[in-house]
């Protein structure tokens, strides 16, 4: 009952922050459009629906066959959190201690509440943009970050830094989410895994975003601002909160990269 009196809180707080930046950086204007031109709308969709068939077969091998990629990782891949703590060391612990106790509390909201928010307003925003293009890019730059960490997940074992001594590490980080929030892990154990660290999923679409968000900055000049916000402490807070190495951060940070330039090529101009 517990846990799910912690589930209802946290989705009630992630739709009531959603809202609150979609209201900020898109506007009422803008999201009256979907209601007032019903068809432009349909349209709209009708003409991104390859993209988000791609996204969603993407997720359905991610998250559907979670448990058999696991499997599949554990049996093939390689065991990496003794060379990423040969290459770091203790150096997210060294992190860890810079980090005022206080603002704990503001990496794991920034890590929860404001990651749905950076995933889910550029939909909403660039449903509403004048172009489809941004839509269609974001869709499909999330698809090759997904397919791209599957097929990591796979063939990479790695555990994070606060389980560091569970894959071969002298010792680990301060497990800080799992403090402050202790019911977390039975929402996260729904939808990840803990070795599912190289790269960073968090840092990598969190990336994404924000390089989307500059190039539609004109359009949406608020949106940049609260998007490098969220982005960058985002970033930090795998590190604060001891869930990810920072060779994962500077892997995921590779792969937004690269998952824009590929959305780029394939997308059309439109």
């Amino acid at each position: 009952m517990q846990v799910v009196a912690f589930v209802g809180t946290l989705l009630l707080a992630a739709v009531a922050f959603v809202a609150a930046v979609v209201w900020y950086c898109v506007g009422p204007t803008r999201l009256r459009t979907i209601r007032e031109r019903p068809e432009w709308f349909r349209t709209r969709v009708r003409s991104v629906a390859p993209y988000i068939a791609l996204l969603a077969g993407v997720l359905v091998v991610n998250k559907g066959l979670q448990g058999v990629i696991e499997r599949f990782s554990h049996t093939y891949g390689i065991e990496a959190t003794g060379l990423l703590y040969a290459i770091e060391g203790d150096l997210v612990v060294t992190v860890q201690g810079f980090v005022p106790q206080p603002l704990m509390g503001y990496f794991a909201a920034a890590y929860v509440l404001g990651y749905v928010a950076v995933l889910v307003t550029p939909v909403i925003a660039y449903t509403v943009a004048e172009r489809t293009r941004p839509l269609t890019l974001l869709v499909t730059a999330y698809a090759v970050n997904y397919g791209v960490a599957v097929v990591c997940y796979a063939a990479i074992v790695a555990y994070g830094p606060r389980n560091a001594h569970r894959g071969g590490g002298d010792s680990s980080a301060d497990p800080a989410l799992l403090e402050l929030v202790p019911d977390i892990t039975t929402v996260t154990a729904l939808v990840n895994t803990n070795t599912n660290v190289f790269p960073s999923l968090h840092t990598s679409l969190s990336v994404t975003v924000l390089v989307l968000a500059w190039l539609t900055r004109t359009e949406f000049p608020r949106w940049f601002g609260v998007a490098s916000v969220l982005a960058v402490s985002i970033v930090l807070s795998t590190m604060a909160l001891g869930i990810h190495w920072v060779s994962d951060v500077l892997a995921g940070i590779v792969l937004a990269v690269v998952a824009v330039a590929v959305a780029e090529w394939v997308v059309d101009e439109r």
